[in-house]
């Protein structure tokens, strides 16, 4: 039945709508057939990155008369508050809109973003609900901002005359670590490692003084359940703070996730990862579905150069930055040059910028047609919807994640501790996720994708991720490079 109301509901709306999506009944059937039948789906289209895929979704949680939440950015909730209320109430539907939330006689339909859902203690213990999450494809990242646990200096003292004594205490012990944690810095490097007295010492020192603040009784707990935890240091102040993350962020809301029932929606072509982020904590998806976006999908121009050196290599940056130069010869369109290593993503941008001057630019939103950006990947990701589609988009390194990062090294102790295969279950699911959504708008116009990485070519994970780019065809030559 609700499958039913909620079409005949959507071809109303449609009939003063301009929404070129020549899928969205089927959406909107997939929708209102997974609310009725209290499933749990995944649905995977890059037209989730657009507004077009909104009605069919608020249509059904409309009709269906249960409480139910609705998970998605600031930007899309701002879009609904603005343009689609006058167009669903015309189509029957009663409600008063208030603070996010649409209040029916016998129901409520929530719209949230993911951090405040997060942030409400309240949010996370619901049971029997019927949950609407897009955005899925960030829940690693967002996870990992929301439980990340950061302890500064200021941290260890109170402005308060009782605890005159403590703070003492407490500022000699800090003083103290500080003298060994600089004499451990390693050149060009500000993270430090705990060893495990260290990581001894202070989950027995928050545990006896949780009472201290509720910052203490954070770390305390965190200690307890073994997150990860180091230091990083401050050379302006001379100071340092302590920060701590779960190795498993999805083990935090696990019973969210079994409490509930839900939609989920991934702006990826195919998410996999998801899927088996889920799988391993006995959390399964009754059906996945993908669905093409609202435009015409081209090819991906790939070009691999042949004889490609591996980062390793003493010659490795000059060689990419010889490369550079060549393929940017006499291009016309954005050029972006993506690279999630800081030192190489900097060197390319000043030697460019001295044959270029002002055409390149270093993560600044262009002004022009005919430009060379560089970025991170992470950047290019979050800006890419304000910046025109690349003519070309160059891959000097593979976005494999940095064993530089504290939370990747311990995360890489811990799976291998437990004898998993950290590199095909952790950092190769993360480098398919951000190489698929750099890429992404090079559908649009058939735009060129060069990888320069030798990996790619002398690896047999690198030929895989060369296979997840699709649908692509591979040029053999780019003028004036060959």
């Amino acid at each position: 039945m609700l499958q039913i109301l909620s079409h005949q509901y959507l071809k109303n709306f449609l009939r003063d709508q301009r929404i070129n999506w020549e899928h969205i009944y089927s959406f909107g059937r997939i929708i209102s057939k997974c609310i009725e039948n209290d499933s749990t789906y995944l649905i995977n289209s890059e037209i989730f990155s657009s507004y077009d895929w909104l009605p069919p979704i608020l249509i059904s949680l409309f009709l269906k008369e249960e409480d139910s939440i609705f998970i998605l950015s600031k930007e899309k909730i701002q879009f609904i508050s603005r343009f689609q209320i006058d167009s669903l109430k015309n189509l029957g539907f009663n409600f008063i809109l208030k603070k996010d939330q649409f209040i029916f006689a016998n129901h409520h339909v929530r719209l949230i973003t993911i951090q405040d859902l997060l942030n409400d203690p309240n949010s996370l213990n619901l049971r029997n609900y019927q949950i609407v999450y897009s955005g899925i494809e960030d829940i690693k990242q967002d996870l990992q901002n929301h439980f990340r646990i950061s302890l500064h200096k200021k941290d260890w003292t109170k402005n308060f005359k009782e605890f005159e004594l403590i703070n003492q205490k407490f500022i000699n012990i800090y003083d103290s670590f500080k003298k060994k944690f600089f004499m451990r810095k390693v050149l060009g490097n500000t993270n430090i490692n705990l060893d495990e007295k260290e990581i001894s010492f202070f989950s027995n020192f928050f545990h006896e003084n949780s009472f201290f603040s509720e910052k203490f009784l954070r770390v305390n707990k965190a200690f307890s359940q073994g997150w990860a935890c180091w230091v990083k240091l401050n050379d302006t102040n001379l100071d340092w703070d302590l920060y701590l993350q779960p190795i498993d962020e999805l083990s935090q809301i696990k019973e969210f996730f079994s409490n509930n029932k839900f939609v989920f929606l991934s702006a990826l072509r195919k998410d996999n990862f998801f899927q088996m982020y889920l799988k391993k904590h006995n959390l399964n998806i009754d059906l996945v579905v993908n669905f093409k976006s609202n435009f015409e999908e081209k090819k991906i121009s790939l070009y691999i150069p042949s004889k490609q050196l591996l980062p390793n290599n003493p010659f490795f940056t000059n060689s990419i930055l010889d490369k550079c130069k060549k393929l940017i010869l006499f291009r016309k369109g954005l050029t972006l040059v993506l690279s999630d290593d800081n030192d190489l993503k900097i060197t390319l941008a000043t030697e460019l910028a001295s044959k270029h001057g002002k055409r390149v630019l270093l993560e600044t939103i262009p002004s022009g047609k005919n430009e060379i950006l560089c970025s991170s990947f992470d950047w290019w990701i979050m800006n890419s919807y304000l910046i025109q589609i690349p003519e070309q988009i160059i891959i000097p390194l593979l976005p494999i994640p940095n064993m530089s990062e504290p939370i990747n090294a311990i995360t890489v102790s811990h799976k291998k501790k437990l004898s998993q295969d950290w590199f095909r279950d952790f950092f190769l699911p993360q480098a398919k996720i951000k190489l698929e959504r750099s890429i992404s708008p090079l559908r649009r116009n058939s735009g060129k994708l060069i990888i320069l990485d030798g990996r790619v070519n002398k690896r047999n994970w690198g030929r895989l991720l060369l296979q997840n780019i699709q649908p692509s065809k591979q040029i053999n030559y780019m003028l004036p490079f060959d």
